[in-house]
């Protein structure tokens, strides 16, 4: 009868620390890396793809107000269908003349301002539009970096929970086994029989759930790549250090405050807003500019010397100045210095925003490595725990509820500890856009 249940016993334990040995320590088969996923997102993301169009577009349209500044060159050309009527005195003894004639006129012309106000802030106006199209440009890649590595890491991690559970359901199945054999055979206590069912009742239930949140987080990485992500991922290297990036928390509020492209666009766009106010404010003035013209008329036949052809070369300066035009001028130079002001109160709301972001985010990796720390540690002294528990087991020292206590607690920790180190990666990259270090977090990845 000892020896049956040391057999017993031994194949228990022999299954723990197989089932164990398999769950956390077997190689994976690696296919989809990180680096793979943000190119195929890149090239296959409709929304970045749209993003990036956009701010192509914006780019062409601050374009087209610098270069209104340039000169303006345009050519007509006039057919007419014309009548000239000759009434002479009656002294000269002449009788009435009528005749109907085609006259070709044709007119080039040259326009370049000189001193345009309107036309010089409306450039510069364009050339804003261009910079914040080129950082609209930046932010939408650096969305789109922060999407792929949240999912990427959520799909790792639902993958992770369903290993763990399978594993979990792989030994509870043993052990299940092992104590229906003891049962039959009148050895063990009988409640070590129900609760190991009730446990392996409820890892299959959280095993069907779990199923469903992997399926969740493959569809949505599927859906940010555009295409199907079938095999396996690329986890993180067990060896790879995990740290908080250098210097103190002064110094990357303060480059998050220069560089971040949040803060950077709100404050070109402010500027955008003056610049708009300048630009209707200058209708108002003066302005000088060069003109040429020169006309070209070609009639079939007329009257009193009108069949000759003839040419005109007109050049001079031109000045004008828009008075008044229905107090609609007036009515926007108010409107604009209003949108100014509230584009100023947004550019310090965005500032205290990333300031706010910056400082939360880097107290949370600190937290993050923290924990990572602390489960790392954790996690040796459950499986220390374990090996002495199935040891205990064996010689009939501990019961199999013991030992299905510590193997609880060493999944459980296990699967916070691989958690923690994904959130920390997800977490860096969201502190690397927030302080604008992300192109070299995503070279480093």
């Amino acid at each position: 009868m000892k020896r049956s249940i040391k057999a017993l016993r031994r194949i228990a334990a022999v299954g723990l620390f197989f089932i164990s040995w398999l769950g956390f320590s077997a190689p994976q088969a690696f296919g989809l890396d990180l680096a793979t996923a943000l190119a195929l997102a890149k090239q296959n993301d409709a929304v970045f793809r749209a993003e990036i169009l956009e701010a192509r577009a914006k780019n062409a349209e601050g374009w087209s107000s610098v270069a209104a500044l340039g000169p303006k060159l345009s050519v007509s050309d006039k057919a007419m269908r014309s009548r000239a009527d000759y009434y002479p005195d009656e002294s000269a003894g002449q009788e009435n003349r009528h005749l109907t004639f085609s006259d070709n006129e044709a007119t080039v012309s040259l326009d370049q301002p000189l001193l345009d106000l309107e036309k010089i802030y409306t450039a510069r106006r364009g050339a804003n539009t261009m910079d914040i199209a080129s950082l609209d440009q930046v932010k939408a890649h650096e969305e789109l970096v922060v999407r792929v590595i949240e999912r990427y890491f959520s799909l790792l991690s639902a993958r992770d929970d369903v290993d763990l559970a399978n594993s979990k359901l792989q030994l509870l199945t043993r052990q299940l086994q092992t104590a229906r054999v003891g049962h039959d055979l009148g050895l063990g206590e009988q409640s070590d029989l129900f609760d190991i069912q009730a446990r392996y009742e409820t890892t299959r239930a959280t095993l069907a759930l779990l199923h469903a949140k992997l399926t969740d987080a493959r569809e949505a990485l599927t859906e940010l790549l555009g295409v199907a992500v079938d095999g396996e991922l690329e986890g993180l290297d067990a060896d790879k250090v995990l740290s908080v990036p250098e210097n103190k928390i002064d110094y990357w509020l303060k480059q998050a405050e220069q560089q971040n492209n949040i803060c950077r666009i709100s404050r070109l766009q402010a500027e955008a807003a003056r610049l708009d106010s300048k630009v209707v404010a200058s209708r108002f003035l003066p302005s000088v500019s060069l003109f040429v013209e020169y006309e070209r008329t070609s009639p079939e036949n007329d009257l009193v010397g009108y069949g000759w052809n003839r040419e005109r070369t007109d050049y001079g300066l031109k000045l004008q100045m828009e008075l008044i035009s229905g107090g609609r001028d007036i009515a926007d130079v108010i409107a604009r210095k209003r949108r100014y002001k509230a584009a100023q109160q947004r550019v310090i709301a965005t500032r205290r925003s990333i300031m706010r972001q910056t400082k939360s985010i880097w107290n949370r990796m600190q937290e993050i490595l923290e924990s990572i720390e602390s489960y790392k540690k954790a996690v040796a002294a459950n499986k220390r725990s374990l090996q002495i528990k199935e040891a205990g087991y064996q010689e009939g020292l501990q019961t199999m509820l013991d030992v299905l206590n510590v193997q609880k607690d060493y999944f459980i920790v296990s699967n916070k500890y691989q958690t923690a180190r994904y959130d920390y990666v997800i977490t860096l990259a969201k502190f690397k856009r927030l302080v604008g270090g992300l192109a070299d977090f995503e070279e480093n990845l």
